[in-house]
């Protein structure tokens, strides 16, 4: 996961990019059709997850950390606020991105890159 520091606007958060460790990908956040969705992406350039300016198109690479619990997190996204990266509560199915009152599973056990 890389940090990425700006001011937040929610309390007791921080943006953050987050990769899959060992590789070039990149979860996003979209608009399709009016609903946030979720995506990976290749990043060439990961020094450009460091100097992401509120109006640019890389904002949609941040999600809000926001620990709930000794290393559990929830992460909304900073382009689709109140819209959460979560899970199904049955095995096999797709991540992606909801809002609070979904029937889903959005906090998470995060480890830090190093």
């Amino acid at each position: 996961m890389s940090t990425y520091a700006h001011p937040t606007p929610i309390a007791e958060t921080r943006p953050v990019a987050l990769g899959i460790k060992g590789t070039n990908l990149y979860l996003s956040c979209h608009e399709d059709d009016d609903k946030p969705t979720l995506h990976l992406e290749e990043v060439t350039d990961k020094n450009s997850l460091t100097r992401i300016s509120a109006e640019s198109d890389m904002v949609r690479f941040l999600f809000y950390k926001r620990d709930t619990g000794l290393s559990i997190s929830t992460l909304m996204s900073v382009r689709c606020p109140n819209w959460y990266i979560s899970t199904a509560q049955d095995d096999d199915q797709v991540v992606e991105v909801c809002q609070e009152t979904a029937p889903r599973y959005r906090s998470f056990n995060i480890q830090r890159q190093s």
